[in-house]
Order: C-alpha cells, then sequence, then structure tokens
C-alpha cells in the first residue's frame, strides 16, 4: 500500500501545487487585472499631463504679463519724449503751460507704501449711535410696535362662529 500511498500523496501535493500557479496566474493575467493595471496608467499620464498643461498656463501668463509691462514702459518713454520734444520746440506765446504732460514713472506699491492711507482694522462690530441703541447687529428686527384698538381673539373657533351667524 506504500506506493499508492505515495502516489496519493503526490497527486495531492501536484493538484495543489498547480491550484496555486493557476491562481497566481489568474489574478496576474485576468482581465480586471489588466484593466485595473490600465486605468492607473492612464490616470498617471492624464496627471501628468493636467501637470504639464497647468505649467504651460501659468508660464504664458507669465510671459504676457511681462510683455505688457514692457508694452506700457514703452509707451510712457514714448510719450515723455513726444512731451518733452513737444515743450522744447514749440511756444506758445510766453505761457508757462506744456502742450504735453509728462506720464510720471509708476512707484512701486510694495517699496513705498501710501502714507494716506489708514491703518486701523476694520471694526468687528456694528457701530450704534448712543450706548442704549441696540445696534444694526441686533437680533431685534427694528419694528416699531403699534398697539391696535382691538383686543387679541382668546378663542378663534368662537371667534368664526360668531361671524358666521347669520344677522338680523
Amino acid at each position: 500500500m506504500e506506493p499508492l500511498h505515495m502516489l496519493i500523496v503526490t497527486g495531492i501535493c501536484c493538484f495543489l501545487a498547480g491550484a496555486i500557479i493557476g491562481v497566481f496566474f489568474n489574478s496576474r493575467y485576468s482581465a480586471n487585472e489588466k484593466k485595473n493595471r490600465d486605468l492607473e496608467k492612464h490616470l498617471h499620464e492624464s496627471q501628468t499631463e493636467l501637470k504639464q498643461y497647468r505649467q504651460e498656463v501659468t508660464e504664458h501668463f507669465m510671459t504676457t504679463s511681462n510683455l505688457l509691462n514692457n508694452l506700457t514702459e514703452t509707451y510712457r518713454d514714448i510719450h515723455n519724449h513726444l512731451a518733452d520734444s513737444a515743450n522744447k520746440l514749440t511756444t506758445t506765446g510766453g505761457a508757462t503751460n506744456p502742450l504735453i504732460q509728462s506720464i510720471p514713472e509708476p512707484v512701486s506699491k510694495l517699496s513705498a507704501p501710501n502714507e494716506d492711507m489708514d491703518a486701523t482694522p476694520p471694526l468687528d462690530y456694528a457701530p450704534k449711535s448712543s450706548p442704549y441703541d441696540k445696534g444694526s447687529l441686533s437680533d431685534d428686527p427694528h419694528l416699531e410696535k403699534v398697539e391696535l384698538g382691538e383686543k387679541p381673539i382668546d378663542d378663534l373657533a368662537q371667534a368664526i362662529a360668531d361671524n358666521a351667524k347669520p344677522s338680523a
């Protein structure tokens, strides 16, 4: 019985080894796994393309900004040159007012803060005209209370029944 016993054990071991190898290859090469890998690859490529596109857009706007700044400076230089030339070459009968005013050089907002600006922070409350006012952020709707000449109805059903009775 030894050979039969060895044959059964060998068969079971081969079956288990084949099943394990089959499961491994099935999971490795199945359609779902391949689809997942393709989707992950596509996602990674899309993220890379989006990052590259954002970088190109940023570079485009930076270049456009620099070109517009150069254009503005060139326009200012041309205008000032024309103003200086017009003032030097023309006379307006002894008038001291120039024909064309020069455009002043821009002051950098970061380098020279405006001294006219008020540096107080905004209020975190609504100002009141007197300490006894409720203020504009109060929960009260600011409606005046009006006194009515009628008394409130205590029993609504009775009032409806009284009004429904025909007048004699």
